[in-house]
């Protein structure tokens, strides 16, 4: 076997080739737009590389053919900023055919590479930047990945965990049908508290893209700021954020809560266009984005996947989540998106998840990000994980 580093733009198709080897008799697989891929490892597209260092390699069989791939990647500029928390590495984009030497190969050469890079912990399958998106391995739920979510073979785990790796933090996708969601109930519960408080909402507009974008990155940073990978957004990064889901995004499905004139809280979700790529297999081009085109004006129903939830940790008793579902509650948003898919919620977020249960969804799919120590004087401590009946 023969690993091949990533170094010119011309070795990037023999990467983007890897999974289409990989998943050629999947029904189920969408394939990743090579674009958004290639943007992770672009400095100018992603702060994490801007600040960081990452290498790719690809890896062939002794007869020259595909087998697969691997990236291995280092924030450098999050672990100076955080001294006080493990010095972390990432591997990600994992492709491999079912052979665990080939397998064992890959970790094993990502792992070379990020040894030398003064890292304790190894985190995998993960993004190289933001957690939203190509995060955790697929352990439960194997159907067609929503768009920009990481599918896999079942057989990924065992090499995960015959490795070393260790399962250290549970992803949940949440998942519900629109018309068993118990609109009519909260919303009842909306009008009645607009009534008696100095509270409302604003719908997103890309004319005041701006103030939207300070307005959810107070919400966000002020929510999520006590969790340990925790990131603050700045205004340009939400704004850009923004535009580029212009060509997707619904204002029916984002708002900002307000209560006293102050953001209170924020909901995100987008028409999931991953079964309008399909036939793209990874590439927008001259001829795959008319088609895409003609079949999003087509469509009658998506599937809605939630991008972001969040409330205030000082609004958070002020009835703001009542507020916020109302504003989704509309009967061409029910009928349009009959299908509610919240993502990438860790286990130990219990405040999202006990927002979720007043919505009756359920758990549908389940990935999981593992973690491997480098330095032996550290001990793996999982986060909370749910167990599932089989």
């Amino acid at each position: 076997m023969q690993i091949v580093e990533i170094k010119q733009k011309k070795d990037w198709k023999l990467f983007h080739k890897v999974p289409q080897i990989i998943y050629k008799n999947d029904p189920n697989w969408i394939a990743t737009l090579e674009k958004e891929v290639e943007d992770v490892f672009t400095a100018s597209e992603n702060k994490a590389h801007k600040n960081g260092i990452a290498r790719l390699w690809i890896l062939k069989d002794a007869k020259n053919a595909l087998i697969g791939r691997i990236a291995a990647f280092v924030d450098i500029q999050r672990n100076t900023d955080h001294p006080e928390q493990l010095k972390e590495g990432g591997i990600g984009f994992f492709e491999c055919i079912n052979d665990k030497a080939a397998a064992a190969l890959l970790f094993k050469t990502a792992e070379t590479f990020l040894g030398a890079q003064d890292i304790q912990v190894i985190d995998g399958p993960v993004n190289f930047g933001q957690r939203d998106k190509f995060w955790g391995l697929l352990v439960r739920g194997f159907e067609p990945p929503l768009y920009q979510e990481n599918y896999n073979p079942p057989y990924y785990e065992q090499f995960f965990l015959e490795h070393g790796y260790t399962p250290f933090e549970q992803i949940l996708t949440y998942v519900g049908d629109s018309n068993k969601i118990p609109f009519k109930r909260l919303s009842a519960i909306a009008e009645r508290l607009k009534q008696r408080n100095p509270m409302y909402v604003r719908a997103f507009s890309y004319d005041e893209v701006d103030q939207f974008a300070k307005d959810f990155s107070e919400v966000y940073n002020a929510s999520f700021q006590h969790f340990e990978h925790f990131h603050p957004l700045e205004v340009p990064t939400v704004v850009k954020m923004m535009e580029q889901a212009k060509p997707i995004l619904d204002p029916n499905l984002a708002c900002i809560a307000y209560y006293e004139d102050k953001p209170a809280g924020f909901v995100v979700l987008y028409p999931d266009i991953n079964p309008l790529l399909k036939h793209a297999k990874g590439k927008l081009n001259w001829w795959s984005i008319p088609i895409f085109l003609w079949k999003k004006r087509r469509a009658k129903t998506f599937n809605a996947k939630g991008m972001g939830f969040g409330i205030h940790p000082e609004y958070q008793s002020k009835g703001i989540f009542a507020l916020l579902i109302n504003y989704l509650s509309s009967d061409r948003n029910v009928h349009r998106y009959p299908r509610m898919c919240l993502a990438t919620i860790r286990t130990h977020n219990h405040q999202i998840r006990s927002v979720y249960a007043k919505l009756q969804v359920e758990i549908g799919r389940v990935h999981v990000a593992y973690r491997k120590a480098v330095d032996p004087s550290v001990e793996i401590t999982p986060f909370e994980f749910i167990e599932f009946e089989d």
